[in-house]
């Protein structure tokens, strides 16, 4: 039986997310060799039933980027992009020379995408891991390229799996181009356990 969070307990899993982006944010400009700013954070969809109402909407060829979280709590950071995000993305981060070359685009457009959401599903994980007082860590993230209907078939059945789910829209953005995945963050109660704990104390 899943628990379910109150509206200030909803609030301090937002908070923690937050500042896990805006840490991600301060990694991609690392990774990219340019600034990058948590432009727009909009916290407030928060959903554990169906139906879920996610963006990309009607759409072929969506990159699901999951990862894992492996340790005393169950997780899975989702990362969603549309295809002409996903190459905004590549656009910003890749330099020329592997833009303008077929063949290595081919070989480096899968790696880049599975090491952004690394680092961003990372510094959330650290995160929640730093303020609960919990051994966790990302496992290896997964790139699934999926239409709109498959990639909510997943999301359902790891809801249907005892985990609860919070959303998010975000968008990055650098002098280049601007990105913006759908942020998902599913949880089980070990993790409702810590949050309201956790929210106990800063009430």
């Amino acid at each position: 039986m899943m628990k379910d969070l109150n509206p200030h307990e909803i609030d301090v899993a937002k908070k923690i997310i937050s500042a896990g982006l805006v840490k991600s944010a301060e990694s991609l400009s690392f990774f990219m060799n340019e600034t990058i700013t948590l432009k727009d954070f909009d916290a407030e969809k928060n959903l554990n039933q169906p139906p879920l109402e996610l963006g990309k909407k009607d759409e072929t060829n969506i990159h699901l980027l999951t990862t894992k979280v492996i340790g005393e709590m169950k997780g899975i950071c989702c990362l969603i992009f549309s295809e002409e995000e996903a190459n905004h993305l590549r656009s910003a981060a890749l330099p020329p020379e592997i833009l303008n070359s077929p063949e290595m685009m081919a070989e480096m457009s899968d790696g880049i995408m599975l090491e952004v959401d690394n680092i961003i599903s990372a510094s959330v994980i650290t995160q929640f891991s730093n303020l609960l007082k919990v051994k966790i860590h990302g496992g290896v993230p997964n790139l699934k390229k999926v239409s709109s209907s498959e990639m909510e078939e997943y999301i359902s059945s790891e809801v249907d799996n005892e985990l609860y789910l919070i959303s998010f829209k975000t968008s990055f953005e650098s002098s280049k181009a601007s990105f913006n995945p759908e942020f998902v963050w599913l949880f089980d109660n070990s993790f409702i356990d810590s949050i309201k704990n956790y929210a106990a104390v800063e009430a």
